[in-house]
């Protein structure tokens, strides 16, 4: 079975609020003449989380801090690979040194675009990621908080002691507000509803929990009511 596609995007936002997209070259075997968020594909060796600094440091010429984001799943058009599509908050640059001349470059041209636009532009699986951080930011979301790939989804989690979780108190809280949601129990569902948002999460992804949460409560009800 073929290796999943990890490929790592950056969201850079200047200061009218308007995103950076790079277009692809006619020439590449994968999305040519795409416009794109700046990235790339993570390969084997490379730590997720290293994708996006090394696309502006070697591509942009850029030193940047790149703080984890989201992730949604997709295949690659050309194989139909399970493709892992992973963002960040790209904040912070230092410029460097021009990239030498023989430095390949799969893109061909830069522009900053209205975030309306560009979703417009955007693959979907991009589009969507970038929907969601632009939601993330404008709810609150600290994305200093979980900075990494891994802090959210950690192959091997180490065991809680006591009452202490493996899972963060932001991710705890979308659990909780299912629970509620599928207990049907409306006083603590409010206030599990405030705790969700306090925490960062987007209205889609409560809406989405919420959706889930029926659909256990409905499986609920019919398993009682056949009893």
């Amino acid at each position: 079975m073929a290796e999943s596609l990890i490929i790592g995007y950056g969201i850079c936002l200047d200061s009218e609020d308007r995103v950076l997209l790079l277009r692809r070259r006619g020439g590449e075997s994968l999305w040519p003449g795409q416009w794109w968020l700046p990235g790339d594909v993570t390969p084997l060796s490379e730590d997720p989380d290293d994708t996006v600094p090394r696309v502006f440091e070697h591509l942009l010429r850029q030193r940047v801090r790149a703080s984890y984001g989201h992730t949604v799943y997709g295949e690659e058009p050309s194989s139909g690979r399970h493709t892992v599509h992973n963002a960040y908050l790209v904040t912070g640059s230092d410029a460097l040194d021009p990239a030498p001349a023989d430095e390949v470059n799969p893109f061909d041209a830069s522009e900053w675009w209205s975030i309306e636009s560009a979703l417009n532009e955007l693959p979907q699986e991009q589009a969507l990621l970038l929907w969601t951080v632009i939601e993330r930011r404008n709810a609150g979301w600290d994305f200093d908080d979980d900075s990494s790939f891994g802090a959210l989804f950690d192959d091997e989690p180490t065991e809680p002691s006591g009452d202490e979780s493996p899972l963060s108190p932001r991710v705890q809280s979308l659990i909780r507000l299912a629970t509620f949601a599928a207990l049907h129990d409306e006083a603590g569902l409010q206030i599990e509803l405030d705790a969700a948002s306090s925490h960062g999460w987007s209205e889609a992804e409560i809406e989405h929990a919420l959706a889930i949460a029926s659909t256990l409560r409905g499986a609920r009800e019919s398993v009682t009511a056949q009893a």
